[in-house]
């Protein structure tokens, strides 16, 4: 069981906030020799299956890495062009990790834009007045589940259909937008969240999933979490506290990071 995303989306349908809390799993990983009997192709700065699904590895499936080495969009992590490596018979032997493509920052704008769409549709169909909009939507492998304030703002996480417990994480993810997004003074409103230039995570605390803040340990004040007087306010790094550790924005306990 897990929690794989947590998304904010604003009123207006623009995504302010996201945190991916897992690593996609790889689907497979072969070694080739030449010439390579798959087709790749290049799609949206991404290489791509296009022929040749056998062993796990499928039609749509990206290339993740190669010879361990993470691939980012069309290149490796050295910078190498990955179809001009994969075409040069000296490279091979090759090890190459194949799985679904991961979502791009403008893929995940429009994912959060259509889904505010589709929860405007939701409250439009129901026959009653007062609809509160798309709860919970259910799938083989995940839960979406979402949680509209009064002001208009949405809080959607996706998690394991057998996971328990989100619709308290939804309500702390929300108590944590109001002490650190809407109480900081430099942060606009419908604006993008970059108030915490920590760190977050998804864990479990006090029998409960809640998100925990990693502190910015640079220079000049931030947003850390830190407790003085019993409320969250804005802190000067604590150099006393290295090695660096996280506050559980839940039981107001230092974890280790």
């Amino acid at each position: 069981m897990a929690i794989f995303s947590v998304y904010v989306v604003n009123k207006a349908g623009g995504l302010i906030y996201q945190l991916d809390s897992y690593a996609p799993r790889a689907e497979a990983e072969k070694t080739f020799s030449y010439p390579l009997d798959l087709l790749l192709k290049l799609h949206d700065e991404r290489v791509l299956v296009a022929f040749g699904q056998r062993d796990g590895i499928r039609v749509g499936h990206a290339v993740l890495a190669i010879n361990g080495m993470d691939v980012n969009g069309r290149y490796t992590a050295d910078g190498k062009e990955v179809l001009e490596y994969l075409g040069n018979p000296a490279n091979y032997p090759v090890s190459i990790r194949f799985g679904r493509p991961r979502l791009t920052s403008n893929e995940k704008l429009m994912l959060a834009s259509m889904f505010h769409s589709l929860f405007a549709i939701g409250s439009q169909l129901s026959p009653e007045q007062g609809s509160s909009g798309i709860e919970m939507l259910e799938t083989d492998t995940f839960k979406l589940h979402c949680y509209q304030t009064l002001t208009g703002i949405k809080f959607v996480v996706l998690a394991d259909p057998r996971q328990a417990g989100i619709d308290s994480l939804l309500r702390k993810i929300y108590e944590i937008y109001s002490d650190f997004a809407l109480k900081n003074p430099f942060y606009s409103l419908e604006m993008p969240i970059r108030a915490c230039r920590g760190k977050a995570t998804v864990g479990w605390c006090s029998g409960t999933w809640t998100l925990f803040t990693q502190p910015s340990w640079t220079l000049g004040p931030s947003w850390c979490g830190c407790f003085v007087g019993g409320r969250r306010q804005l802190c000067w790094p604590h150099k006393s506290l290295q090695p660096p550790r996280r506050l559980c924005s839940n039981c107001s306990a230092w974890q280790w990071c």
